[in-house]
């Protein structure tokens, strides 16, 4: 079961490269396609080349199944639908044969790379780099180049005048993006191997990526320019055009609107009246073929009509309709609109007489006519007139004459004619120009010229298309260029530019790489040398953490003792000993406490502990603090805290800015001697920040020393006389703390006037309440018998201390030195019901078994014990320490050296 769950997570981590790979390849080809020249075919500039590279380089060539998807959906638009995949990929043969090619240049390429040069594929040396330039970018691109433009030219996709352009931009193409992305590619990898430099990866891609986003700029600015250019130039040709055959369009209608004006008016009118009109209208259009006049008459009146017919027209058969191509007599109707004369009749024998509303098309326009109270036209029919070209439509304009007959002047308009008499000049000669109508649902062609081949459709994004409405009819001219007009009209300067700019691109880059190959041995040799320091520095900082935990443990004795000692009958002479010996020892783990927290900040590991603090509290705490120290100098203290409100709880480490409260304030009053103390505590105008300033009136620092003002170890009175102690790192760590707080700190100083220190802190106001503990009396509760304390501690001075502390409470306490002892005793009071044990003190580093592990154990245990509250005694004052103490078993914790009051308090919360 293991193999197999080992199997699955391999396979399922195969998967998802493959996926990601198809992913990256495919997105990075989508956005490339923008870079391609205008005719579409080719692109001066392909990225996916040298990204495929680089996965065949890194991953191994199992990879191409992603590489080869990526690349056919990469030039596919659609996905299959009904039909198999199978189906799908051979009705794209030419995306086939192009995705082969790019896969197997990668192949290719990484074999070459490998056998050929570094296999660790260090492109940092002059002699790989050439390697590289030559196998991965001109070598490589050759196979998929070549294999690309032959598939583009066997499936009739470019001709052969475009082979040989198609595939040096093409070959470039894919020579410049592998000489570009390749490299990148493999550097972002090896940095996330942890193999180079993020700040070496960074200079390599933004100094590269710069160049090419600029490249990329003036590319598409210069395309740009080049499809307005052709854009307007196909506006300005198609706007020519159209004009050209609207015009002529309305002059040739305007003849049916003539004859209409000839018939009204010419009260009687016969054959010869007709026939000389329509012969010199005619002689004057160019696509007029023929004129008529289109009678309506009712079915009783049909042999009257026939009769007139017969006088004028002694070939008539009567009222006609189209059988086949026969003419036959009309069948009983009761309506007729039927041609009574008609120009020229020798070509137009068969039409005298033909009911027009027998054919549907004809009929349609007729009634729209009617309805428009104007006139319309047919859509495109075959003309009854045996014609060359015999398409064409016929203009209906409804007509009154004065003896009340009502009917159609019609004109008979041959399509060819307008367009072949329009399109006359050389520039109409590389135009593929269609004229379709676009009334219903279905376009119908209507006349084409230079569309036959197949160019046109790669410039369809060019084309101009102007719509002509025709009564109740919509033409729509389209006009697109061919490859001889963009031949005639476009240059290749855009194409010419992203070759040029991004070869110089990729030479930056290999220049690039040489310079930081330098770099990279110097780096390797500071590296190795700061290593050393580091590793010297670390030594340091554990030496001054274990010696600062070790000094905890014995001086956690001393004020032990001295805390008992003050509980007992001493004058006042001795007393003031004490307190003057309680002072030092205090001092002492100030001191010790700065040499930690240093240790903490130079190794990353001090941590914040944001909780909700009372920022009004806090500050009149610390006057209390400081209040006796500035009397006994007569010194006056101000704070002013007003603009606070006393209930505002801000999140905050409260311990923390304590720390660095005390120790600005401390400071201040240490270097002021006469004058004024102030605190002076508001929020910032955007209330962004709490703003903390602390101002004296003590001697001042030079200019000079503020700029050093807070390093370490620093003391601005070196000299053998010095008047004020300390260790120098209190300014250094307030700044620490109050930048990791997400604040900043600042001073301004006079010498021998004052200074002001001001720092901020984020100010994040917070409805929450800190449970705070009461000031507790020594007293636990009441009456301290038959309460029993078990204390684990090693350390003999510290089982006296604590021994001798419990017994002053009356309580009963025994002692175990180890953790193994711990669980003896707890073994053996389960015979003892009256006289088992309520708490244990557990200190953590213990000989045998350490206070970790025996509270693991008791934890563990299926007795009453499993239960007991356990506080960890330790010198340890890790935030991270702590934390891991408490999620182990643990219930709370006392930093060692004990404060009375603060054991009292944690072993209370424990018992309640």
């Amino acid at each position: 079961m293991p193999l197999w769950n080992s199997n699955i997570r391999a396979f399922a981590k195969d998967f998802a490269l493959l996926v990601s790979v198809f992913l990256l390849y495919l997105v990075a080809g989508k956005l490339s396609l923008n870079l391609s020249s205008i005719d579409g075919y080719s692109t001066p500039l392909w990225p996916p080349a040298g990204i495929a590279l680089g996965f065949v380089l890194i991953f191994g060539n199992w990879v191409w199944p992603a590489l080869f998807l990526g690349a056919f959906f990469t030039n596919t638009n659609t996905l299959p639908s009904v039909e198999s995949w199978i189906d799908f990929l051979i009705s794209n043969p030419q995306n086939i044969t192009i995705s082969i090619g790019n896969t197997c240049s990668a192949i290719i390429g990484s074999h070459l790379l490998k056998k050929y040069s570094d296999p660790s594929l260090n492109f940092f040396q002059a002699r790989e780099i050439l390697k590289f330039f030559i196998f991965a970018g001109p070598v490589t691109a050759i196979v998929s180049s070549i294999m690309g433009s032959l598939s583009l030219f066997y499936f009739k996709i470019i001709y052969s005048e475009f082979f040989l352009q198609t595939w040096f931009t093409w070959w470039m193409g894919d020579t410049i993006g592998i000489i570009i992305f390749t490299p990148l590619l493999i550097l972002i990898w090896k940095w996330y191997q942890g193999e180079e430099k993020l700040l070496r990866l960074i200079i390599f891609s933004s100094a590269t990526m710069s160049i090419f986003i600029f490249t990329l700029s003036i590319f598409f600015l210069t395309r740009n320019w080049e499809k307005e250019f052709i854009h307007h130039r196909i506006k300005s040709d198609g706007q020519t055009i159209s004009t050209e055959i609207e015009n002529r369009l309305f002059e040739n209608i305007r003849v049916a609107k003539a004859l209409g004006s000839f018939i009204s008016l010419t009260d009687q009118l016969n054959r010869n009246h007709f026939d000389q009109f329509a012969k010199t209208v005619i002689e004057d259009s160019d696509a007029v073929t023929a004129l008529s006049w289109n009678r309506f008459i009712k079915n009783p009146l049909r042999s009257l009509a026939e009769i007139e017919l017969k006088k004028e027209y002694s070939e008539s058969m009567g009222i006609t309709v189209k059988d086949g191509n026969k003419m036959i007599s009309s069948p009983e109707k009761e309506e007729y609109i039927y041609i009574r004369y008609i120009y020229p009749y020798d070509q137009n024998t068969k039409a005298v007489g033909f009911d027009v509303l027998s054919d549907p098309k004809r009929r349609d326009a007729l009634d729209s006519a009617v309805e428009r109270n104007g006139f319309d036209i047919t859509s495109k029919v075959d003309l009854v007139q045996n014609l060359e070209g015999n398409f064409g439509f016929l203009v209906y304009y409804p007509i009154t004459r004065k003896n009340k007959e009502f009917g159609f002047a019609t004109a008979v308009i041959r399509i060819s004619s307008i367009f072949e008499n329009t399109l006359v000049g050389n520039d109409h000669n590389y135009l593929c120009i269609k004229i379709e109508e676009r009334s219903g649902p279905y376009h119908i062609e209507i006349f084409s010229k230079n569309c036959l081949n197949m160019e046109e459709r790669i410039f369809s994004d060019f084309s101009f298309e102007h719509p002509i409405a025709v009564g109740s009819h919509i033409f729509s001219i389209k006009i697109v260029p061919t490859k001889d007009y963009f031949q005639l009209n476009l240059t290749t300067a855009s194409k010419f530019l992203l070759i040029i700019s991004s070869l110089l691109t990729g030479l930056l880059g290999i220049l690039l790489l040489i310079i930081m190959g330098k770099e990279k041995n110097i780096q390797d040799t500071v590296e190795k040398r700061t290593f050393e320091l580091e590793k010297a520095n670390r030594v340091k900082s554990e030496f001054l953490a274990n010696m600062s935990h070790e000094i905890r443990t014995p001086m956690n004795g001393v004020l032990g003792m001295l805390t008992l000692l003050e509980h007992t009958n001493i004058d006042f002479e001795q007393k003031d000993y004490l307190d003057n010996a309680k002072r030092a020892v205090l001092a002492l783990l100030t001191i010790i406490n700065d040499i930690l927290d240093v240790s903490k900040l130079e190794n990353k590991k001090l941590e914040m502990d944001p909780k909700p603090t009372n920022i009004h509290k806090l500050c009149k705490d610390l006057i209390q603090l400081f209040l006796p120290d500035a009397h006994k100098k007569n010194l006056e203290f101000y704070v002013n805290v007003a603009s606070l409100d006393s209930n505002l709880f801000v999140m905050a480490d409260e311990n923390r800015l304590r720390q660095i409260l005390i120790n600005l304030i401390g400071n201040a009053l240490k270097f002021t001697f006469s004058g004024s103390l102030c605190l002076n505590v508001n929020i910032s105008e955007d209330r962004k920040y709490i703003v903390f300033t602390i101002k004296d009136t003590g001697i001042g620092i030079s200019s000079e020393n503020i700029s050093k003002l807070f390093n370490r170890f620093v003391q601005l009175e070196d000299s053998r006389t010095k008047k004020f102690e300390g260790s120098g790192l209190g300014l250094y760590i307030s700044k620490q703390l109050v930048n990791i707080m997400g604040g900043d700190i600042e001073v301004e100083s006079v010498l021998g006037v004052g200074s002001t220190f001001r720092f901020t802190i984020p100010f994040e106001e917070t409805d929450q309440r800190e449970t705070e503990v009461e000031n507790l009396n020594p007293k636990l509760f009441g009456d301290n018998e038959g309460f029993h304390v078990l204390i684990a501690e090693d350390n003999s001075l510290n089982q006296k201390f604590i021994v001798k502390l419990f017994q002053k409470e009356n309580i009963k306490a025994s002692v175990a030195s180890n953790g193994i002892e711990v669980i003896q005793l707890l073994d053996e009071s389960l015979s003892h019901i009256d006289d088992r044990f309520d708490m244990i003190l557990m200190d953590i580093q213990m000989p045998l078994m350490d206070g970790m592990e025996a509270t693991k154990l008791i934890r563990k245990r299926d007795d009453s014990y499993r239960e007991i509250p356990i506080i960890a005694i330790t010198a340890n004052s890790m935030d991270s320490q702590l934390k891991e103490y408490l999620e182990n078993g643990m219930n709370g914790y006392v930093k060692k050296p004990i404060i009375l009051s603060e054991l009292m308090a944690a072993i209370n919360r424990n018992i309640h």
